[in-house]
């Protein structure tokens, strides 16, 4: 796969995808520091903007060193962040990767992250020409699994989850993946 420094930044009609590096830090701390969104996704909150520094940081890093490709998220008229997608845990056997995203309350349940996961899907595919995209919920995020089956992601029930908290116990979540269609010959 080539560098992942280029692929940024990334259009759909109505938002841009771009590294965090774009965004003020206050504006991603709006977003890790987040009770209910960190509650959801089982992440610690940053208390301090010093931590959302190091966040940033520690992920450009991972970004530049091709192992996880993050976006934040900004509405193209407004310029408001929105939140991240997220590509991550890179897997060359299996050509695939696992897909996460974060959205900030005030922004959800308006199609917005329908219309990134949909174009990031055709980028993934097409661009990243990767062959498996996974995404993991917890059980009690309907909203989530709702959005995945929307845009064609489906259960998997046979899929092993690699790299989770081990704190958490697999009978908690639910594997989804999609794959990329074979065109005919």
């Amino acid at each position: 796969m080539e560098s992942f420094e280029k692929y940024h930044p990334i259009m759909t009609p109505h938002y841009t995808l771009d590294w965090l590096t774009t965004f003020t830090v206050k504006e991603v701390f709006q977003l890790r520091q987040d009770q209910t969104l960190a509650q959801a996704t089982r992440r610690q909150t940053d208390s301090t903007l010093t931590d959302t520094v190091h966040y940033i940081s520690q992920t450009m890093r991972e970004v530049m060193g091709n192992h996880k490709l993050l976006w934040g998220i900004q509405d193209r008229k407004s310029t408001t962040f929105l939140g991240t997608f997220t590509f991550e845990n890179f897997n060359s056997d299996e050509n695939s990767v696992e897909v996460s995203y974060e959205l900030l309350p005030q922004f959800q349940h308006q199609g917005i992250m329908s219309e990134i996961l949909t174009h990031m899907t055709r980028f993934a595919f097409d661009e990243l020409n990767l062959s498996q995209l996974k995404a993991i919920t917890y059980k009690d995020q309907s909203d989530s699994s709702a959005l995945l089956e929307k845009v064609g992601f489906r259960v998997r029930e046979d899929l092993a989850i690699l790299d989770h908290d081990p704190q958490v116990k697999p009978e908690d979540l639910v594997v989804y993946d999609m794959t990329r269609a074979v065109p005919f010959k």
